[in-house]
């Protein structure tokens, strides 16, 4: 596996020559989903699940139990997919900023207290399991909003 440090160079999320790969995860608790606030673009300052880039050599499953660790602390195993969403956000000139495929996944916790509360880390401002009737009151990203709607949760 590639270091990330080593790909800093050639860093091109934004205004990318091809599409990203990205991973989200979906830890529930009793009607409650796990929600991070985005410390980084895109859309910093706004709630959506933990996640990130696929690192080169990574599987995706893999990529997807480390994310959630790094940005929460807790140790996870994927369950099954959630679902697949398209992410292409553009300028003000019509011009493509950002293009993720985003594979998100639910996921279990395996370790530690299951009543603990998640801790921010990583690229997360803050992080916060959300009821689900209160998740139309945060400032969610578009493509969360997307996937909820799909899952028939808090947006049925």
């Amino acid at each position: 596996m590639v270091n990330r440090e080593d790909l800093t160079a050639f860093d091109t999320r934004k205004y990318p020559i091809r599409p990203h790969v990205g991973v989200g995860v979906l830890l529930i608790r009793n009607n409650h989903l796990l929600l991070v606030k985005r410390k980084y673009d895109p859309d910093a300052g706004y709630w959506s699940i933990p996640g990130g880039h696929l690192d080169l050599g990574e599987e995706v499953k893999k990529a997807a139990e480390r994310e959630a660790y790094e940005e929460t602390g807790f140790k996870v195993k994927v369950t099954k997919l959630a679902g697949i969403i398209d992410k292409i956000m553009y300028d003000k000139n019509g011009k493509i900023e950002y293009h993720y495929v985003l594979l998100n996944y639910f996921i279990e916790q395996i370790e530690g207290d299951l009543n603990q509360p998640p801790r921010a880390a990583d690229d997360a401002l803050d992080a916060k399991f959300v009821p689900f009737e209160e998740l139309k009151n945060y400032n969610l990203t578009k493509s969360l909003i997307e996937l909820l709607k799909q899952l028939k949760i808090g947006y049925d």
